[in-house]
């Protein structure tokens, strides 16, 4: 199995890479141990801000530029003719996909969508762009609304036999994913529930009904029970969390070949100190077994070893194996970063958090 980088858009936008890594293996010196950052960690650390910063000035300015391109573009397709419009507008709302532009292209395309277009794939990408930019408005019964709108227009639109937005198979799950990740970001784990339900009642595709059904086994995790995590970690140690009831435990599905920052480790070492006396713990999953030329645990035993000695952490981790040691099958996991938040009582409250609402979550789930 190939697994993908996914958050925010897997190949839209910067994957917010935070991944809960832990301690060295049985018969090893426990680097980990330590609350003290060791001075490699600490250097990798310190260039990571450097490069951040350098990477956040420049991404400021062609995001700029790239809505001064959008602004071009509207202007344009407006005094052409309605096809070469329509070939402009997809130019435009390609570009604002790729950027994560969605409210700043949300008038254009509101304006394809009243208006219509002879062009199928232009109408199919303003939707798809008014979707999204009333998820990141916050709108998200409207975006709801929105959808079973444009799924109804494309049953009329198939009795009809008219023509077929020329969309790849491969973009239309890029797309969905991220109006999934918008509404799981949100908490708002019933819309998607109801969203991706939609969408399994009227999708043929092999690829996207195997991707649809991927994402509501992931949702129906919320409210259940949290699936049995049992095995020895990395340190010779046998861990079973059902052992860990009565606290938050939060279990990270990662990988050493999906490089996190050094700033984001560091950002969640500092939330697991600060919740620790509340019962919050963290356990990782190592998924590099399931990479196509990951192989078998002896062979990628150093490298995840090496990776957690490079960032100095502390918190348990099992290797991904088979039978009742997938957990990833488990736990619906089919892309990285992913993580699962399971409360106190054994059942799991939230999936997938990402820095904007991580903390709040696992504040709200503690108690504090």
């Amino acid at each position: 199995m190939r697994w993908s980088f996914r958050a925010g858009g897997t190949c839209f936008m910067e994957a917010f890479l935070f991944l809960v890594l832990p301690a060295i293996a049985a018969g090893q010196e426990r680097i980990g141990k330590s609350s003290e950052s060791s001075p490699k960690a600490s250097a990798v650390a310190g260039a990571d801000k450097e490069i951040r910063a350098i990477n956040d000035a420049y991404d400021q300015q062609r995001l700029q530029l790239e809505r001064q391109r959008l602004e071009s573009l509207a202007r344009l397709a407006e005094r052409q003719s309605p096809a070469a419009g329509a070939v402009t507008y997809e130019q435009l709302f390609r570009l604002a996909i790729a950027n994560n532009l969605f409210i700043d292209a949300a008038k254009t395309a509101e304006i394809v969508v009243q208006k219509g277009s002879p062009s199928p794939t232009t109408l199919g990408l303003a939707n798809f762009v008014k979707i999204i930019a009333e998820c990141d408005r916050g709108e998200h019964e409207q975006a709801l609304q929105t959808l079973r709108r444009v799924i109804d227009a494309s049953d009329d639109a198939a009795r009809n036999n008219a023509a077929k937005p020329t969309i790849l198979t491969s973009e239309k799950i890029e797309l969905c994913d991220l109006y999934y990740q918008r509404l799981i970001h949100s908490s708002k784990v019933d819309i998607a529930k109801q969203a991706f339900q939609l969408l399994k009642d009227r999708v043929r595709d092999p690829a996207m009904v195997e991707f649809v059904n991927n994402r509501l086994n992931r949702l129906n995790l919320v409210g259940a029970k949290a699936p049995a995590i049992r095995g020895t970690d990395l340190d010779g140690k046998p861990f079973d969390l059902a052992d860990r009831k009565g606290k938050v435990t939060l279990v990270v599905f990662w990988a050493s070949w999906c490089l996190p920052c050094a700033s984001e480790i560091e950002t969640l070492q500092q939330i697991s100190e600060a919740y620790r006396s509340k019962g919050f713990q963290v356990v990782g999953i190592n998924l590099d077994t399931l990479q196509d030329d990951g192989g078998k645990a002896e062979r990628v035993l150093p490298n995840v070893r090496r990776f957690l000695i490079d960032y100095n952490v502390t918190w348990p981790t099992l290797l991904n194996g088979d039978g009742e040691k997938d957990y990833a099958k488990a736990y619906g996991v089919t892309a990285i970063p992913s993580n699962t938040l399971i409360a106190r009582d054994g059942t799991v409250v939230q999936i997938d958090l990402v820095q904007k609402n991580l903390e709040s979550t696992i504040a709200l789930v503690t108690g504090e």
